[in-house]
Order: C-alpha cells, then structure tokens, then sequence
C-alpha cells in the first residue's frame, strides 16, 4: 500500500464523513430543538443522535465517539485534548485512524456578556487543530462544526478571520453552499510543523428567522 494510494483512500473518505455530518446538521436544522439561548453542549447533544442515525444508514464502517482523548505522546498518562466528536476507524494498512470534530458557537457576543465567540471559535478550536491537539492521524483530516445561532453570516466570518489573522493563521475560504444556505461550508489550509492540510468548516445555521424549505442541487 503505497502513500499516494493512502492519500486517495483518506480522501474518498473525507467526502462520506462530509456527508453524514451535512446531513445530520441538516436534520438537526429541521428538527427546531435549538433556541437562541442554548449552550454548545446542548446543541452537540441533539446533533449526536442524527449522527448516528446518518452514520447507520450510511453503512459507514466508522465508529463515532463523543468526547474523545487525545495525547501528547502515545504514552502519556492524563489526555490533553477532547475533541467533540471522533470518527474513528482504519487506514488500509490497518493502523488506527481518526477524524476529529470540533463544535463551537458562531453568534455576536450576548447583551451585558464579554464572551466572544468569534474569537474563541479561532483560540479554542481551530488552534486546537493546529497544534495537533486535534488530528493527529496521516494523512491528517478534521472538521470544525459552527453552530450560528445570532448575527449575520459574512460580519461573523469577517470577526472569525480577524482573528485568525491575529493568530497567524489562514482565513477562512468560501466553499459551497447546501440548501438555501442553511449548511456554508469553508475552507482553510493549516500549515504545521511536520505536515499541513486543508480543514473543513460546516456552518449551520441555527437563527430563529424563518427560512423557506426548498431543497436544492449543490451549488
């Protein structure tokens, strides 16, 4: 098994997983369980039962592990980093593979708060990814989930790549849209120590506004 066939494999895969968690934000979306007001912990609770329920019916061979560990070094004693979510599974050679998934509010800081979000979305996840807290594995892969719940879209993706900027890191790039805009995926390109890679964003948007359900081709 060759590293360029690795790679290929990695990235069939990457697409499925990209599927099931469209596909479980969409469901999460359509079920009206979210107010403006919920928590990400909340919110990551009613995903995980669509993930589940997409991941079955898939027939994807992952296993699917909420609030997973992660270790400096393989021997560590204490973890020291909690992805949300873990798709775990193996590479064609059969070494241990896994996909990590962060969740984090995307929405305006709330009246009489000093929380911002757009600023933690940057420190507390995508940095996690950077520093390899998060994916670990090779070829390495990972998704950041957003959960936008108040604001407009581009003002929060302008504060979210602000801070990315301030951070050194890549902004955010325009990828596609999923009906009517309730699913925006970017992109951002991660350049490590020893490897770099692209991370996915899926933003779903959670708002209380009303949105007509009108299902449409991929853009």
């Amino acid at each position: 098994m060759t590293w360029h066939t690795l790679n290929l494999w990695a990235e069939d895969e990457e697409k499925r997983l990209h599927h099931c968690i469209r596909e479980a934000l969409l469901k999460l979306i359509d079920s009206k369980s979210i107010e403006p007001h919920d928590d990400e912990l909340y919110i990551s609770g009613k995903l995980r039962p669509f993930l589940y329920k997409v991941k079955k019916d898939m027939k994807l061979a992952w296993t699917l592990q909420p609030e997973a560990s992660t270790f400096n070094k393989v021997d560590d004693p204490e973890p020291f980093g909690h992805p949300d979510v873990r798709f775990a599974g193996n590479t064609p050679d059969y070494d241990d593979y896994n996909y990590d998934i962060e969740c984090k509010l995307v929405r305006v800081k709330r009246k009489g708060k000093s929380r911002n979000y757009c600023k933690l979305y940057v420190t507390d996840g995508i940095q996690r990814f950077q520093n390899r807290k998060y994916t670990q594995s090779l070829p390495p892969m990972g998704t950041m989930i957003g959960y936008v719940q108040e604001g407009e879209i581009f003002p929060l993706l302008d504060l979210v790549n602000k801070e990315n900027v301030n951070q050194g890191l890549n902004e955010l790039k325009f990828g596609c849209l999923f009906r009517l805009c309730e699913i925006i995926s970017w992109t951002q390109h991660l350049q490590r120590k020893m490897d770099d890679f692209v991370l996915y964003h899926m933003w779903a948007d959670l708002r209380t506004h009303s949105i007509p359900k009108v299902r449409f081709l991929r853009l």
